[in-house]
């Protein structure tokens, strides 16, 4: 009896606090470190959401502005696009840097060195309240390779 209500009680806590802060989850946040004369970086990250969103925006204090990307087919060619949202699938996770979605910092205000931790911010739209994450991304030094793209033809011209 005793067990049955402990279980009880446990599941109604755990569904009120995962349906209150954890709606959002920012994991694996990072980005290259830059080179000189750079003006923009891409920041790589993985967004889970479990309720229906739409990431409005990303910013930073080492940049100048935060543009949310896209890749779209244009006239029989794929382009990149700066769109003013994105919309995030319910209990869904969006791989940021890959597959056609992108997170860049614009204006970068300063060199980004390996072993840096860059301040971000997303604002997203959760369920009609306006929801702000803050996060930071480790700076990873630049590879000098091909080979992390995992295609065999590619080769490494080291």
């Amino acid at each position: 009896m005793w067990r049955k209500l402990f279980c009880a009680t446990g599941l109604l806590l755990a569904s009120n606090t995962w349906a209150g802060t954890n709606d959002v989850i920012v994991d694996k946040v990072w980005m290259r470190e830059s080179v000189p004369g750079q003006t923009s970086a891409t920041v790589q990250m993985n967004l889970t959401v479990t309720k229906a969103a739409r990431l409005l925006s990303v910013s930073s204090p080492v940049a100048r502005s935060g543009e949310l990307q896209g890749v779209v087919m244009r006239h029989g060619q794929l382009q990149t696009e700066t769109v003013s949202s994105m919309r995030l699938n319910a209990h869904s996770i969006t791989l940021f840097g890959t597959r056609g979605t992108y997170l860049s910092l614009v204006g970068l205000k300063q060199a980004l060195n390996a072993g840096d931790h860059v301040p971000l911010t997303l604002v997203l739209d959760v369920g009609g309240k306006t929801v702000t994450v803050s996060t930071e991304a480790e700076v990873r030094a630049l590879e000098l390779s091909y080979q992390h793209y995992n295609d065999p033809t590619v080769k490494d011209h080291r």
